[in-house]
């Protein structure tokens, strides 16, 4: 295998997350022929900042790419497309004659905006707006001016990161105003620098997360852009999710290779589980938690969490997805590690299963505030229930069984929001391989759960939709042949003493996380914020 396999056709796919980066060669029959991936350098300058270099990112792309050819000796020229997939709500400005970046990519995770939140929440235009949706809603009765009613900003969102940007990077906002400058998420970014600068663009998937832009009108919010200041021509173009975006430059690879999938992650995920149809359900069981509905054709106004946004546009399909996350899943047994309950998290399931249960004890892992349906980002985590007899299996029990009430949590809520009638539930991310966990959660939700073989499925989605709109698959049918299940977890008899048992527990752990809400005082939410 020294030389060059001309005979083997394969799709790439690359995987920008936020902690490594990954590139996929796939072929025919759905199977990896080679991978390579790259750890991502998270920089911390200050205190609530988090930032990755551009350019570093940008070669690490290409390395992942070339190693990923490399391993498996495989000719560039048998590239039939490539499909990208991005971390979502980290953005970048750069020089648009040059492509020179103006600062780092300001992550999902960076805080330095919590001061812009809070001053514009508070503001006279904010309280008009919701004024203004009250009113819309009371002629109307239609959810979506009461969900804007409501509406906040949070520092996960890119409108007030952007907003900061803008008025505190030199030059940037006057650059702005003469057309000088570009914003873009890591997606745009990427496809910019594939296509030499000759491409500044977007998918549905990815920009329907900003708040930059309106899912129910399908167009950029030229509302809040005008609110906040920020010129549209600094917006990338918003194309399909799957089609032909262009070609990467020659001088990269070599050859020029067809762009033909671009899709944010949790979304790309979605579809490689094939949840295609309304009412089924992915969960991301990763870092933190993401439960994804998919609504059909039509966007959810929420009112609790369950944030509209829309899973992929390919063609004259336009599919919407309604989605709610909880920031501490993975991160709560890494935690329980770090602790000292378990040297590895792989042995926390035989740990929790060496008792009975928890004896009382109630964990709840908001390390970052909670989301839906609470929406409290001055929460606190918290072990409550705590006596002379507690043990370390209890406490480790507890930790994995928040896991399962989170899941239940966010699953009561969407299906009381929602109103579909869910056909299915699937699993991905590294929590889902915990049988411990599901079977729980199974239980818990009255309702199976299937998880596949292949527990990380996002960069999957990427490829499969590249694959199609190239024509290397001939149809979906061929891409769910590729899903393979692992297992179906059962619940228990909903009649059972032993599911009343697991409600009551359930019951007093929704207690539990009462007591953690509004613990921080609120200026603690704006430490962090630039004196500027």
């Amino acid at each position: 295998l020294d030389s060059p396999r001309p005979d083997m056709s394969f799709v790439l796919g690359l995987d920008v997350g936020t902690s490594r980066v990954r590139c996929f060669a796939v072929g025919k029959d759905g199977a990896t022929i080679s991978s390579h991936d790259v750890k991502v350098e998270v920089l911390y300058p200050q205190p609530g900042r988090s930032e990755i270099d551009p350019e570093r990112l940008w070669e690490n792309c290409k390395l992942v790419i070339t190693q990923t050819l490399n391993r498996a000796h495989l000719d560039v020229r048998q590239a039939a497309c490539v499909g990208l997939t991005c971390q979502r709500n980290t953005f970048l400005l750069w020089e648009r004659a040059t492509g020179k970046p103006l600062c780092n990519f300001i992550t999902w995770q960076d805080r330095r905006a919590a001061g812009v939140c809070r001053q514009w929440n508070e503001s006279m235009q904010f309280k008009a707006i919701h004024s203004g949706a009250n009113l819309l809603h009371f002629f109307s009765r239609s959810k979506r001016y009461l969900a804007a009613s409501i509406v906040t900003l949070t520092t996960q969102q890119v409108a007030p990161r952007l907003y900061w940007a803008l008025n505190n990077i030199p030059g940037a906002k006057q650059m702005a105003l003469e057309g000088k400058v570009c914003f873009g998420t890591v997606d745009s970014w990427l496809l910019w620098k594939l296509t030499g600068g000759r491409l500044h663009a977007t998918d549905f998937s990815c920009v329907s997360t900003t708040l930059l832009y309106d899912p129910f009108q399908m167009d950029y919010s030229n509302l809040l852009l005008s609110v906040l200041g920020i010129p549209p021509s600094i917006l990338p173009v918003v194309m399909d999710t799957g089609c032909v975006f262009g070609h990467t430059d020659k001088e990269i690879f070599g050859v020029e290779i067809p762009i033909t999938a671009v899709i944010s992650d949790q979304t790309s995920s979605m579809f490689a589980q094939g949840c295609w149809e309304p009412g089924e359900v992915k969960c991301t069981l990763g870092t933190g938690m993401f439960l994804c509905v998919n609504t059909g054709s039509k966007p959810h106004a929420s009112l609790t969490g369950f944030y509209p946004e829309i899973g992929w546009k390919i063609g004259e399909e336009l599919v919407y997805l309604a989605e709610a996350n909880f920031p501490s899943c993975g991160s709560a047994v890494e935690w329980s590690r770090s602790f000292g309950l378990t040297n590895n998290p792989s042995q926390s399931e035989e740990l929790a299963r060496s008792v009975e249960d928890s004896n009382g004890v109630c964990f709840v892992p908001a390390f970052d505030g909670i989301q839906a349906p609470h929406n409290d980002p001055r929460a606190t985590g918290g072990i409550i229930g705590l006596t002379h007899g507690t043990r370390q299996e209890h406490v480790m029990r507890a930790v994995l069984e928040s896991i399962a009430y989170t899941f239940k949590m966010l699953y009561d809520v969407g299906r009381q929001e929602l109103g579909l009638d869910v056909r299915k539930v699937c699993v991905d991310g590294g929590v889902s391989k915990n049988n411990f966990v599901l079977q729980l959660s199974s239980s818990l939700l009255g309702q199976p759960i299937h998880r596949p073989v292949e527990t990380d499925m996002t960069i999957h989605g990427a490829v499969y939709i590249a694959g199609l709109v190239a024509e290397f698959w001939e149809s979906r049918k061929t891409i769910k042949s590729f899903w393979e299940l692992d297992r179906t977890f059962v619940p228990m008899d909903p009649g059972s003493e032993e599911r009343e048992k697991l409600l009551m527990s359930y019951q007093q752990w929704k207690v539990a996380v009462e007591r953690c809400l509004h613990w921080y005082p609120e200026h603690d939410q704006d430490s962090t914020e630039d004196s500027n």
